[in-house]
């Protein structure tokens, strides 16, 4: 058996996901020389990647392999480790990583397995805990944001597909793993909301769990993974199902969300209706009982406040047109940076496509989009046909291979609005067809029966002559 020059005890950090771990991580490898200098704590370098956390060691026993990290060998890992152990001799050994709160039991024993033969004794698990209504929302607008996952579903099938919710969620089963698998080892679990934090700040309440005072965390600027608002999620949701995008374009995308969220708000603040949501905490309350009863000695504290209540009762009444609406202004305005910035050319989503446009009686008819949708290799053809102020909204209508259909006419338009203030028709002359099927004909488009444009699909690789 290999052992470590002092027998040095270990501290893990095991999150979960999306409870001030960024800001945590963040001010330990900042701090790392006092942390071990004053307090005999190694905050290692080894196992560090993508942040200042350590998801190596959870990866290398999940097997994981990131596209930025190779499958890892764990041995070599901890031998690395033990290195740097044997270089600083510090009394604790500080791991951090939110990835952790993924292991299954059996994970969890071989974690125990390694670190008893490398000589390591765990003496402390340090967890974070966020009523599980608040957390899955959290998650669900990393997910979305985030350019490794770039998640494509709704919030409703996130809640009900994603097996690592439950898993996670239920604290008092995940943090029973743990304690199956290390019985001898003191479990800390901590409630992730910042009235309960010394001076709201979550790092001052982590170094209490450890037992230290540090005094440049009253003054370290909490750095936060920001959550992008729940209608720029939706809207984001939508660019994650219609383009592929590159890493670098993803984060511009993301960037300018992040600018209209500051610049236009939300005006939704929640993906659950109340109902939803209290049906939602109601799968864990009898595991949060026990959680409550077992570690902290009260009575379910995962509850909804009456003010949240009220909150939420106020939030069902927003009619569902005027979100929906929200979501395509938005949509819109990120299509048009998107153009203005090269990124849909770049990404090449656009078929080779030649419009021809016929007599109408509108007062203006434009297709400014024919782009195809990865999922399912159909077309979304979008732009925007303006009546004349004094003329009946128009009727229009599409054939493709699949025969005539109707056309989605009506949808915002803030640009064009701004454009044309002459005609209050302006500001929703947008039209927009999903799922178009492409045969050799051309597609036809119908405004009040009569053809107004045909647009011919080239094929890849044919020029442009």
């Amino acid at each position: 058996m290999v052992r470590s020059k002092n027998n040095v005890g270990l501290i893990l950090h095991i999150g979960i996901h999306k409870t001030g771990t960024t800001s945590i991580q963040n001010f330990l490898y900042n701090n790392r020389e006092k942390l071990l200098d004053i307090h005999h704590i190694l905050y290692p370098q080894t196992g560090v990647s993508t942040g200042r956390g350590h998801p190596m060691y959870p990866w290398s026993i999940r097997g994981v392999k990131r596209p930025d990290v190779n499958v890892i060998n764990t041995k070599h890992l901890f031998r690395t480790l033990l290195h740097e152990v044997e270089q600083y001799e510090p009394n604790y050994v500080l791991i951090s990583s939110e990835e952790f709160d993924n292991l299954k039991i059996s994970e969890i024993y071989k974690f125990r397995e390694i670190i008893n033969y490398f000589g390591l004794k765990l003496d402390k698990i340090i967890c974070y805990i966020r009523r599980q209504d608040l957390a899955v929302e959290s998650f669900y607008r990393q997910v979305v944001k985030g350019v490794m996952a770039r998640y494509k579903g709704t919030f409703r099938e996130y809640i009900t597909t994603k097996q690592i919710i439950t898993d996670v969620l239920d604290y008092y089963n995940l943090l029973s793993r743990w304690r199956q698998a290390f019985p001898e080892v003191e479990v800390i679990p901590r409630i992730y909301d910042r009235k309960f934090f010394p001076e709201g700040n979550v790092i001052l309440d982590f170094l209490s769990a450890l037992g230290i005072e540090m005094s440049e965390a009253k003054t370290t600027k909490i750095e936060v993974n920001t959550s992008l608002s729940h209608i720029s999620t939706l809207v984001m949701r939508k660019i994650n199902e219609e383009f592929d995008l590159s890493r670098d374009d993803h984060m511009k995308v993301v960037k300018y969300l992040f600018q209209l969220d500051k610049q236009e708000g939300s005006p939704i603040k929640t993906f659950f209706t109340l109902q939803e949501r209290i049906e939602f905490l109601e799968k864990f309350r009898e595991s949060n009982e026990k959680l409550f009863r077992e570690y902290f000695s009260t009575e379910n504290q995962f509850v909804l406040s009456e003010e949240e209540i009220e909150f939420y009762k106020e939030q069902d009444k927003i009619p569902r047109e005027v979100v929906e609406k929200a979501v395509e202004e938005r949509y819109r305005e990120v299509l048009e940076f998107m153009k203005a910035n090269g990124i849909l050319a770049r990404e090449r989503l656009f078929p080779k496509a030649r419009v021809n446009y016929f007599d109408s009686n509108l007062e203006f008819f434009r297709i400014d989009v024919v782009n195809a949708n990865l999922l399912n290799g159909r077309l979304v053809i979008s732009g925007l046909a303006l009546p004349k102020p004094d003329a009946e909204e128009p009727k229009l209508a599409m054939r493709d291979a699949e025969g005539v259909k109707e056309v989605q006419w009506g949808l915002p338009s803030p640009f064009f609005g701004k454009q044309r203030k002459d005609n209050p028709k302006a500001k929703i002359a947008r039209f927009r067809i999903d799922n178009v099927v492409v045969e050799d004909k051309p597609i036809e488009i119908f405004v009040n029966g009569k053809k107004v444009a045909e647009i011919v699909i080239r094929p890849v690789g044919e020029g442009n002559g």
